[in-house]
């Protein structure tokens, strides 16, 4: 058995109380500047040096982290420099084409290997733009097209005939390396995302015995549950299972390595209390 000590943190925006112990988080209220045309010079770790951008569609500035075009799309780069005196071709220059919102607010306590929250603004949308970037814009459009979502009984999925043994082994061991990133319930939709080769994401009803409509955006499309989508089902149940979590139906969890690494990373974007 597993034992892990339970702690509450809390983190806010301008305005907070504390009740009882627990921060209580007041809703964040950010006025979104206007955007502008500049260049920005912006940096990733995989680039030894920082890199011209075109941007007209976000405000920007120092500091700030984006998604942009070419060579490095899908990579999150660091805004080094901004600079609205320029004349440039525009068809040579690739462009920013998302600013993440990484400002994180809510009370968090730890249960078993997760960080949870009942209050958190980070919902599924959020974290996925941080974690999958927009579509290329000079990429072919997408055309998705959905079949019959998976139906188990979460309290015995496993005996199901459409769980594969190899692929449940495997999604216990997306587990176990803290893979499944994060984990959402919200008026009966649920949403994870789980690390593989890359960032995928699965999306199911719940009503709190059948899991319904449960997808994933891994090619995976054998006749029975992907690993991704078996890891989803494990981490709700053991999430389902917790005492924290009885009698709440919405709730927000993160991996626990993956939530301190993404607080120390952006320290400018949280308020630790």
């Amino acid at each position: 058995m597993r034992y892990y000590k339970k702690s509450v943190i809390g983190f806010r925006d301008e305005s907070d109380e504390e009740i009882g112990g627990v921060l209580s988080t007041a809703p964040v209220t950010v006025q979104e500047k206007e955007p502008f045309c500049c260049i920005a010079k912006i940096r990733f770790k995989e680039a030894n040096i920082a890199l011209d951008y075109y941007n007209d569609a976000f405000y920007l500035e120092p500091g700030d982290k984006v998604f942009v075009t070419g060579k490095y799309y899908g990579k999150l780069g660091f805004v080094e420099r901004v600079t609205t005196h320029f004349r440039i071709d525009k068809t040579k220059y690739k462009k920013v084409i998302a600013k993440p919102d990484l400002r994180i607010t809510g009370s968090f306590q730890r249960v078993n290997d997760k960080m949870i929250s009942f209050d958190t603004n980070f919902d599924a949308d959020r974290f996925g733009a941080i974690m999958i970037p927009p579509r290329d814009p000079d990429d072919d459009p997408e055309e998705i097209l959905c079949g019959e979502g998976w139906r188990v009984e979460l309290d015995c999925f496993e005996d199901s005939e459409s769980v594969d043994p190899e692929k449940l082994h495997r999604g216990l061991d997306l587990c176990r390396q803290g893979n499944v990133l994060y984990l959402s319930l919200q008026q009966g939709r649920g949403a994870a995302y789980i690390r593989g080769s890359r960032v995928y994401k699965a999306e199911f009803d719940f009503d709190g015995e059948t899991v319904s409509n449960l997808f994933c955006s891994c090619p995976f499309n054998d006749d029975c549950l992907c690993k991704h989508e078996t890891a989803v089902l494990i981490t709700l149940r053991m999430l389902l299972d917790q005492p924290e979590l009885e009698d709440r139906t919405d709730f927000v969890a993160f991996d626990t390595d993956f939530f301190w690494n993404y607080v120390s990373c952006e320290s400018k974007a949280v308020a630790l209390q």
